[in-house]
């Protein structure tokens, strides 16, 4: 049996239209991210490995998918220390409080826009609309993982890049995402087992009182923020600011006076613990699949594997 001869021309191209779907990590990563990449925490590393392989994916489905250099770094960078739940728990200190509830100076600066960023942003919208499709599959209609936090329940479709490249470093999508996913949301988790602990309500209640007393007929803080908002809308803003001051004040003294917050923090070690025992098994075998999917890409990263 004789094969087909290709013409030298054809065979070019075809090499390079191979070598940009499939690219390589020495192309894709600038050199001083890969150098910084053999020294990276195993989070970063395996952070790193999937945008690479998403992008690889992505590249497959017909679209471009820039690598954004800064980004890459980002990817590698420390990671920040996970947030105090102090912070989740409304303020019992009147000058903070106050203070807090002043205006603000300080501009927060928008995002930096990325490569990718603005490559999706020229797309027009039916081929932008085929991008997420590709990139995260279609998680209202099709068969998606599913995780039911206090916030809601998050759905992660099992189609699409990102699906795809989790499921090839750290095999069963699903018990990957819902670890990864209840890993992500320990504090909330462990919020929502303080609010409803009877010592937690009953202070809550006592709060309630307090502001009543005070001509502010709110539920809760989050309410207070929402009322204080409402009734100040048509002000001018230094008598908005004034008012925001004066309620949180107020809030912050009932706070004292029931030890709203100060029972939350009493209560915060045990629900973090209780938290951590419901989710063992779960974050355990999370850490599995990371552990054994981090030769791979670390061979990855070294451009050891296309």
């Amino acid at each position: 049996m004789v094969g087909m001869v290709v013409p030298p021309t054809r065979l070019f191209l075809f090499i390079v239209l191979l070598a940009a779907a499939c690219g390589t990590p020495q192309a894709e990563l600038p050199a001083d991210v890969r150098s910084s990449a053999r020294g990276a925490d195993d989070a970063a590393v395996l952070r790193l490995a999937e945008t690479v392989l998403i992008g690889r994916c992505m590249r497959r489905a017909g679209f471009d998918y820039p690598l954004d250099p800064a980004e890459l770094r980002n990817e590698l960078a420390a990671p920040r220390p996970p947030t105090s739940l102090d912070s989740a728990w409304p303020e019992d200190d009147e000058k903070r409080a106050a203070a807090a509830a002043g205006p603000s100076t300080a501009a927060v600066p928008p995002p930096p826009r990325t490569r990718l960023n603005r490559y999706v942003e020229g797309l027009d919208p039916a081929r932008r609309e085929a991008f997420a499709t590709a990139l995260y599959g279609d998680p209202t209609t099709g068969p998606a993982v599913e995780v039911t936090l206090p916030s809601g329940t998050v759905r992660q479709s099992r189609a699409g890049c990102r699906s795809e490249v989790l499921r090839r470093l750290y095999g069963d999508l699903d018990a990957y995402v819902r670890a990864r996913i209840s890993k992500d949301n320990i504090n909330p988790l462990v919020q929502a087992r303080v609010t409803t602990d009877p010592a937690f309500t009953a202070a809550q209640a006592r709060w309630r009182t307090c502001m009543t007393k005070r001509h502010w007929a709110v539920a809760d803080p989050a309410e207070l923020t929402a009322r204080v908002a409402e009734t100040s809308a048509t002000l001018p803003p230094d008598q908005q600011a004034e008012r925001s001051r004066a309620a949180a004040v107020t809030s912050a003294r009932c706070n004292r006076q029931a030890s709203l917050s100060a029972t939350a923090r009493r209560l915060t070690p045990a629900a973090q613990r209780r938290v951590l025992a419901d989710l063992s098994v779960p974050l355990t075998d999370l850490s599995r699949r990371e552990q054994a999917a981090l030769p791979y890409a670390r061979r990855l990263l070294a451009g050891e594997d296309s």
